[in-house]
This record gives C-alpha cells, sequence and structure tokens, in this order.
C-alpha cells in the first residue's frame, strides 16, 4: 500500500499532496503499532524455538539452527527496541521486511537441512503473516508470491507426486494472505479516515474559533485591536500597574477633516484614509505601543514609555500628530487631514478605567476646541477645569429645565428705519447648586450629557411663549445646536413645537453655525432643507470664522449672514479685520443676502460700519439681552442713531480703507 502518494487514488478521495501526506502519516502511524506487535509475536515465537532446541537437541544440524535462531532473536529484539521510536513509511516498510525475512529465512534453512512435510504449512501460514506485517502492497504482495513459490519449490524437490495438490492449497494460503491484508488494510484506512476526518472537523472548528476570536477583538477594516480589545488591554494594564508601579500613557486620537473627505470622496477613499491612519499609528506608537480603533475616526493608543514623563509623553504625542498631518494618496485624490490627541501618564493606581478615559477625553477635547491637530497632555489645569465641568454636568441632569432655565432676548436693529426688527433668544441658566451658569458652559456640557434636544424644546417653547405679545412685524432668531441639526426626530419636533404656536412660520428664523455642519453635511443639508420648505428662514452665524462658507452658501438654503463679533470688536485697531468686514457685507449685497453685524457696542463701531453700508446690527451699544418682560419697553423706547445724533469722530484712515 501506497502511503505518500502524489495524486487522487486514494479510497478517501484525498487528492492533495498535503492530503495525502497527511493520510501516508496517518497509516504509518496506525500500522506502526501492527509491525510492533508482530515483532513481539516473532521474537516470542523464536526465544520458544531457541529454547525448545536447547532443551531437546535432537537433530544433526542442531548448531547450525541453533545459531541461526539466535540470530534471528537478537534480530527481532533489535527491531522490537527500534520500533519504540517514531517511524515513517520507508522505515516501517524495512523494519516490516526484517522481520517476515527472519521467518521466511529460518523457514526454509529448516526445511532444507531436514524436510518434514509437517513443516510446509509454515509456508501457508507465512503469507497471511506476511500480508498482515507489511503495510505496503508492493512488499506484501512479494513476500506472499516469495513464500508461495518456496512452497511450490520444496514439494517440487521433495514431494513432486503432490505438487498439484500443494499448488491449490498454495493458492489457498495466497488467497488467505490477500483476505487478511485486505480486512486490515481496511480497518485501517477507515480508522485513518474517521482520524482524519476529525481533525480536519477540529482544524475547521480551530480556524472558525480563530476567525471569531479575530472579528470579536479586531477591527474588520484596519486590523487593529477594537473597543473591547482595547479595554481588555487597558484593564491588563492597570493591573500591572497596581500590582508592579509600571506607568504607561493613554492616548485617545480623533480625526480632524475625515468627515468631509469621506462625504466629498465617497466612503471607499475614507475607508483607505482609515486603513492608513491605522498604519501610520502603528508606526509612531513603536513596538511597545498597542494601537486600537474605537469606533468610526476615533482611535486609542497604550504606550509603556521608560521614562514616562511628561516629555517623552508630549513626544509620542507629537509623532502621532506629525505622522497623521502628512498628506492621504486616496487613489486619484491627494487630501490634508489630521488628528487631535489627548494624552495621559497613568500612573495613580487608585484610578478606575472610566477615570483615565475621562481624563484622556477630557485632554482630547482641549486638544480639538482649542488646539486642533495638536497633542494636549492632562495636567492640574485641565483636571481643574474637568472637575468643574463634571459638576456642570451633575448639576444640569438633576435640574429642572422648565424652573431653572430661562431665555433672555437681544434686540437686532434697523439703523435706516431705527427701530428694532427682531430678537435673538439667549439661554440662561440659573441653577440653584451652582448659581449663574454661562451658554458657553451648559451649552457644550447639554451636548455632551446628550440632554441638548429637551433643552432646546423647552428654550423654543419659552420663547415662542414670549413671541406670542409681540407685534407681528418682530421676528424671531432662534439658535439651533449640532446635535438638533443632526437629528431628523429633532428637526421634526422642533417644527411641529412652532406650528403648535400658531405664529407664523416666516416669523421664525434658525441659526445655525458653520462648525454644526462639518459633522454630516448630508444631514444638515437635509435638516435645513425641512427648515426652508416649513416657511422658516435660516441665518448662518459666526460667519467668516469656519473653514468652508462659500460651500455652504452655494449649496444651503441660507437668507442670512451674521458677521461674527470678533471682527466688530477689532474694527477700530486692525485693518484686516475692518477689510474682513466690509468685503462681508459686500458679499451679502451680491448675493441678495440679509446680513445682521453682531457685537456692536460703541458709537464709533456703528459709524464705520453705516459707512460700509450695514444696515442691521446686533450688539451692547442697542440693548443687551434682557427678559421677556423687558421687550415691551425696549420697542416703545427711541433710539436715534442717525449720523448726525452721532457725536463720536471716526478713526483716522478708515473711511477709504
Amino acid at each position: 500500500m501506497q502511503l505518500h502518494q502524489t495524486s487522487d487514488t486514494s479510497p478517501d478521495g484525498m487528492g492533495t499532496p498535503t492530503g495525502d501526506s497527511v493520510r501516508g502519516d496517518e497509516i504509518t502511524i496506525a500500522y506502526q503499532p501492527i509491525v510492533r506487535g508482530a515483532a513481539v509475536a516473532v521474537l516470542g515465537y523464536f526465544l520458544f524455538d531457541l529454547t525448545t532446541r536447547l532443551i531437546f537437541p535432537g537433530d544433526s544440524h542442531h548448531g547450525v539452527m541453533l545459531i541461526a535462531v539466535s540470530l534471528a532473536s537478537l534480530v527481532s529484539l533489535g527491531v522490537m527496541r527500534h520500533l519504540r521510536r517514531p517511524q515513517n513509511a520507508r522505515q516501517l516498510e524495512i523494519s516490516g521486511g526484517i522481520l517476515c525475512l527472519t521467518l521466511f529465512v529460518n523457514s526454509n534453512l529448516q526445511q532444507s537441512l531436514y524436510f518434514e512435510t509437517e513443516n510446509l504449512i509454515y509456508a501457508i501460514l507465512m503469507m497471511p503473516i506476511f500480508a498482515a506485517i507489511l503495510p505496503r502492497r508492493r512488499t506484501a504482495a512479494v513476500a506472499v508470491i516469495l513464500c508461495f513459490a518456496s512452497l511450490i519449490a520444496q514439494v517440487h524437490q521433495n514431494l513432486p507426486a503432490q505438487l498439484a495438490d500443494y499448488i491449490w492449497t498454495g493458492v489457498s494460503g495466497v488467497v488467505a494472505g490477500i483476505s487478511v491484508a485486505l480486512i486490515i488494510r481496511t480497518a485501517v484506512l477507515n480508522a485513518v479516515k474517521a482520524r482524519l476526518e476529525a481533525v480536519r472537523d477540529r482544524e475547521t472548528a480551530e480556524a472558525l474559533a480563530r476567525e471569531a476570536k479575530h472579528l470579536a477583538e479586531c477591527d474588520a477594516l484596519t486590523g487593529l485591536p477594537n473597543r473591547r480589545s482595547f479595554f481588555l488591554a487597558l484593564n491588563e494594564r492597570m493591573e500591572r500597574l497596581r500590582e508592579h508601579g509600571e506607568p504607561f500613557v493613554l492616548a485617545l486620537v480623533d480625526l480632524d477633516g475625515f468627515k468631509p473627505i469621506n462625504d466629498t470622496y465617497g466612503h471607499a477613499a475614507g475607508d483607505e484614509m482609515l486603513e492608513t491612519v491605522a498604519e501610520r499609528l502603528t508606526v509612531a506608537g513603536g513596538k511597545d505601543a498597542m494601537p486600537a480603533r474605537l469606533g468610526g475616526d476615533e482611535f486609542a493608543l497604550l504606550a509603556c514609555i521608560d521614562p514616562c514623563t511628561a516629555e517623552t509623553a508630549l513626544s509620542l504625542g507629537q509623532r502621532v500628530e506629525s505622522s497623521l498631518a502628512e498628506p492621504y494618496a486616496l487613489g486619484p485624490y491627494t487630501c490634508k487631514a489630521g488628528g487631535s490627541v489627548g494624552l495621559l501618564i497613568c500612573k495613580d493606581p487608585e484610578l478606575s478605567v472610566q477615570d483615565l478615559m475621562e481624563r484622556a477625553d477630557h485632554a482630547l477635547y482641549f486638544a480639538k476646541r482649542a488646539l486642533r491637530g495638536k497633542a494636549v497632555l492632562f495636567n492640574a489645569a485641565l483636571e481643574q477645569e474637568m472637575t468643574a465641568s463634571s459638576q456642570v454636568d451633575k448639576a444640569l441632569r438633576r435640574s429642572d429645565r422648565e424652573a431653572e432655565f430661562e431665555v433672555y432676548f437681544q434686540p437686532q436693529f434697523d439703523v435706516v428705519k431705527s427701530r428694532i426688527t427682531g430678537f435673538e433668544a439667549l439661554a440662561r441658566w440659573h441653577s440653584p447648586e451652582l448659581g449663574a451658569v454661562t451658554p458657553d458652559v451648559f451649552i457644550p456640557a447639554a451636548e455632551r450629557a446628550g440632554l441638548i434636544r429637551p433643552l432646546t424644546r423647552t428654550l423654543l417653547g419659552k420663547a415662542l411663549d414670549a413671541m406670542s405679545a409681540w407685534p407681528e412685524e418682530i421676528r424671531l432668531s432662534f439658535n439651533l445646536s449640532t446635535h438638533d441639526l443632526m437629528s431628523p426626530n429633532a428637526i421634526e419636533d422642533i417644527l411641529k413645537t412652532v406650528a403648535a404656536s400658531g405664529i407664523r412660520p416666516d416669523r421664525i428664523e434658525f441659526e445655525i453655525t458653520e462648525t454644526a455642519m462639518m459633522g454630516d453635511f448630508k444631514q444638515a443639508r437635509h435638516a435645513i432643507g425641512r427648515i426652508s420648505q416649513a416657511g422658516h428662514s435660516v441665518a448662518l452665524d459666526d460667519f467668516g470664522v469656519g473653514y468652508s462658507s462659500l460651500r455652504y452658501l452655494q449649496q444651503l438654503p441660507v437668507t442670512t449672514l451674521k458677521i461674527d463679533h470678533s471682527f466688530v470688536a477689532d474694527i477700530l485697531a486692525e485693518t484686516s479685520s475692518f477689510k474682513i468686514v466690509r468685503t462681508l457685507l459686500s458679499l451679502s449685497r451680491t448675493l441678495g443676502l440679509g446680513c445682521v453685524v453682531e457685537g456692536v457696542e460703541s458709537e464709533a463701531q456703528l459709524h464705520i460700519l453705516r459707512g460700509m453700508g450695514a444696515r442691521h446690527v446686533q450688539g451692547y451699544l442697542i440693548d443687551p439681552p434682557m427678559r421677556a418682560d423687558a421687550v415691551a419697553g425696549a420697542l416703545a423706547r427711541n433710539r436715534d442713531f442717525s449720523p448726525q445724533a452721532l457725536s463720536r469722530p471716526v478713526a483716522a484712515g478708515y473711511g477709504t480703507a
């Protein structure tokens, strides 16, 4: 039987070289105990024969046979000991052949020295024995044929008259040998086939388990450890910190500019960018760092740095930010983006994993807010800020929105007609725990806590209630949060709230910021389209501060621009601010858009703005934000901001700049 085949000729149907090799190995393993058992039996036979000859010496060739049987015993003993070690197919064939040869030689030697008719049975018995011992078809066939030829030769020489009878007897021995070989080989093949199927099933199960483990622990797109694996590793690092005092660095990474690239060039380019980011994080982190993808465009890094100091941590952050700032080759496009990094040196064993994540996330939040595209290390100042922010978050969650929140109104003034045309609604919060909390603090807190949508509905309801007492020509300007804009359900709730108030849609203008649209421009465009379809106007707030103003003006149904107060604040001192405001006013006129200039606090600023053609202004010069009950008085009050009434001279050089 061939143990190593090169074609699909085996009964079990395995055709690949690798499969045949494995099958051959398995058959060798199955036959080894058969051959070894045969060696034990053959050794026992020769030892019995040797003992008998020593005790009962009788024939004339006693010495020759004694030597032959002794040598056969030693050979059988050597084969048996050799078979204790694993054998390959060739070695097993040789070992079985040696056993068969010792039996054949001793039997024929004895018959040649003194022929005995009854000993012819040995030649017949050796046929099935040899067929059972020898593992390969070719050697078994040779051995059976040799035994048959030996039988016929002995009979022809010593019993020629009985040759025909012994031929049939020999044929019976050959048939018996073939039958035994087939039985044993069938049993071995079935056992091997079952074993190979079990091995294949186990390997398949192990492969599926490995794949399932990989899918459970790794991100399918980038191949990096996923969120689950990251937190398992973070917990392990914390245990090592507690047990062995080994500090480490936790870095959270958020891509800047990924959404616009994904929206503009498609998801394939976005996926390619994420794969590139994963490669760069792996290189930037080094061999002692573990990068992971937490989801979307958020990544993390765990790094063991020696020494674990602020300098080495910032050096790691700078390597990450530098690598992410390199251009991205995304198919036919080359794009620029970056990443903000929040760093934390983890050396306090008393902190929990949640504490670590909050601190690193706060550093990341500060980086995105103040130093976009840079690395920020969590420090004592950020700790203090985070503590205050945490207090705001907790107070906000416990707050009674109806009782604690109030809407103030700041007038928007038409300098041509010298009258108020509308009011901007501004949120105010007076917390029983914290006192007065400014919008720049509690609005981001409400967004983080997921409370901004119910807060928007509360404030809008209060603003609409106050507006119901205003004259019909007075408009309301109401700010929408990024989270409001990104939620179709929130927009529908807002429109239903306005519709239920009975106030004409054209009297209400919703303000959005450019940054609110940077997350998902497609959804923002859909939301603004719904607002416009409902009959409301849309104002683009903080115009000129963002990155893609002209694109928004081109693709969105914007009706009004609001020039940010930061430009107006420096209009007397900075030529660049003067030129920017003048350009934006000219742009609004060219596009046929309304324009409101924010932050007007002095008559000099108003005089300059009037000279540029500004018509609608807003700021403390007109009125500060006021409660709802003060609106009626503000509308009744006469304001004279005509050129003749403004006594302050214009700063030199700005009239024609």
